[in-house]
């Protein structure tokens, strides 16, 4: 099995960049291509040119192959083809049953009557979680429900011959259906020479791995017919199988799979209670898996929202220690304006009998020295204002240039001799000097 998987890392390696469109993602597309033939032993990897129902042409990459599948207790090899897009893994890729010689399609929800395969697998595919080998896994397990395939009606077997050996039957080749009967898989037409299918194998065959690694063509040669078995049903209804033509003119339907040489009343209770018993055990882990899934699901998102709840918890708390902090803030000031308050009615309530007061005797210098400082300041505040009313009276035109360059001048003079006094006057009264 590992040089197998190593010859179809060779070929893909080899191969994969004559693809046509080139594949957009190549080292993700071989690695998800690699992990199904670490899996399933049965398929291969070719290069092979699919014709789409536009008439348009890819050469694209096939896996192709038989996968097991448990059906009614008993284990089956059904092929089938997955044609991997240019844009793997971001599309989901075009998958079909490839029925054999000896198979018809059975139509049904998962599969039409070309064989192309129909999954919510397919409809719902995603990257990264979707890829193919949970694609080839939910096959099998859909398989297991609802069969793809049915028996053909054969020819009633001739008496054994003398010396018969099982694998004595003509070398052949698995006939696929090709692009001339409607079927939109670029498949080659059917090679096989006929040979009497009333002498199937004993045993089912298991298709070699071990083919060329240098793969010199897309075809797949083996020693051996490929014997796909399958379960066994009838076909549907209004539908009209043909006969092969051999000596024995009695016509006689057959309820054995493909590649199986006994009945299934020959098998001994043990074979059959292993074979229920390993059907049921892997039933029970595809849904234990499936729930399990489902629960590992759902109990990552409760995670992510606890997370989130808490984080918001945090946030929450920030904000509430925020608002108790500005409440305190907007309390204290409301009880410092309403002592204000009380103090301004107070002093209103003092003022309202009392006569007009004259603005220049409301403040009253305690010493002569401040009464000169408050002078001085009153005097080169004039100053200013003085400043303001001659740069508008310019503005207006209502003065010349020069003369509001000379009165600037003359104010200029005197605010400098004001401001030198000032600085004296506080010196002396023991202020700190002001930065004018």
């Amino acid at each position: 099995m590992a040089s197998g998987a190593g010859s179809h890392a060779m070929y893909i390696k080899q191969y994969l960049p004559t693809a046509s469109p080139a594949y957009q993602k190549p080292a993700e597309t071989e690695r998800d291509v690699l992990q199904v033939f670490s899996n399933f032993k049965d398929v291969r990897p070719k290069m092979d040119t699919y014709t789409f129902n536009d008439g348009s042409r890819k050469t694209l990459l096939c896996v192709d192959g038989t996968i097991p599948v448990y059906y009614k207790g008993m284990s089956y090899n059904i092929p089938i083809c997955i044609w991997v897009m240019e844009t793997h893994p971001y599309n989901p890729p075009l998958c079909f049953v490839k029925p054999t010689k000896d198979m018809l399609i059975k139509p049904s929800k998962y599969v039409d009557s070309n064989g192309k395969i129909y999954l919510p697998y397919l409809h719902d595919w995603k990257y990264p979680s979707s890829d193919l080998l949970g694609l080839i896994q939910v096959m099998s397990a859909v398989f297991g429900e609802f069969s793809p395939v049915f028996s053909r009606a054969s020819q009633s077997n001739p008496p054994p011959r003398p010396g018969y050996q099982p694998g004595g039957q003509p070398p052949s080749q698995s006939p696929y259906p090709s692009g001339g009967y409607n079927m939109p898989m670029p498949m080659p037409p059917s090679t096989q020479p006929n040979y009497n299918p009333g002498y199937p194998s004993s045993t089912s065959f298991q298709p070699s791995s071990q083919y060329p690694a240098s793969y010199p063509n897309t075809s797949y040669p083996s020693s051996q017919p490929p014997s796909y078995p399958y379960p066994p049903t009838q076909p549907p209804a209004g539908q009209v199988t043909s006969q092969p033509s051999y000596p024995n003119p009695n016509p006689a339907t057959t309820d054995l799979p493909v590649g199986s040489g006994t009945k299934s009343n020959e098998l001994s209770d043990d074979e059959i209670k292993a074979s229920i018993r390993s059907a049921v055990e892997d039933k029970l882990k595809r849904r234990l898996k499936d729930t399990y899934d489902g629960i590992q699901a759902e109990m990552d998102s409760m995670t992510n929202t606890k997370d989130k709840l808490k984080s918001g918890q945090q946030q929450l708390e920030d904000m509430i220690g925020k608002l108790e902090a500005e409440q305190v803030d907007l309390e204290k000031n409301i009880q410092l304006l309403q002592q204000k308050d009380e103090e301004i009615r107070s002093a209103l309530s003092k003022m309202d009998g009392q006569a007009q007061m004259d603005i220049d005797e409301a403040i009253v210098p305690t010493t002569p020295l401040y009464k000169q400082l408050l002078n001085l300041f009153a005097e080169e505040m004039t100053i200013e204002d003085t400043y303001y009313y001659l740069m508008e009276a310019l503005r207006k035109n209502t003065i010349e240039l020069e003369a509001f360059l000379k009165h600037v001048r003359e104010l200029s003079r005197k605010q400098f001799l004001l401001r030198a006094h000032i600085q004296k006057v506080r010196q002396t009264a023991g202020l700190r000097d002001l930065v004018m």
